[in-house]
């Protein structure tokens, strides 16, 4: 079985009536969130997209990462949120 590090990537940007809006983006072969993150940011800063949102730019500091997984079945589910790249794991150091 072959097995795919595929990512979800969403950042959020305020449509013309303020409301919040999240675009999210799949990213396959990330070799890990952050690496994920900036890839979906850059797709997210392309011009077509930035149509999309009415020329808008997503708030960067709103990206939420989480990885898929696919069952043996083939089922895709959803990681858990991770944390945020300026926000601690809050797992413990290896000492």
């Amino acid at each position: 079985m072959v097995t795919r590090t595929v990512w979800l990537v969403g950042f959020a940007f305020r449509s013309d009536q303020g409301r919040l809006v999240q675009h999210f983006y799949v990213v396959p072969e990330a070799a890990d969130a952050a690496a994920a993150r900036e890839s979906a940011l850059r797709r997210a800063r392309v011009a077509r997209e930035r149509a999309l949102r009415g020329g808008r730019d997503v708030e960067e500091a709103t990206a939420e990462t989480r990885r898929l997984f696919r069952d043996g079945l083939g089922v895709w589910r959803l990681g858990g949120r991770g944390p945020s790249p300026d926000e601690p794991s809050g797992l413990p150091a290896a000492a």
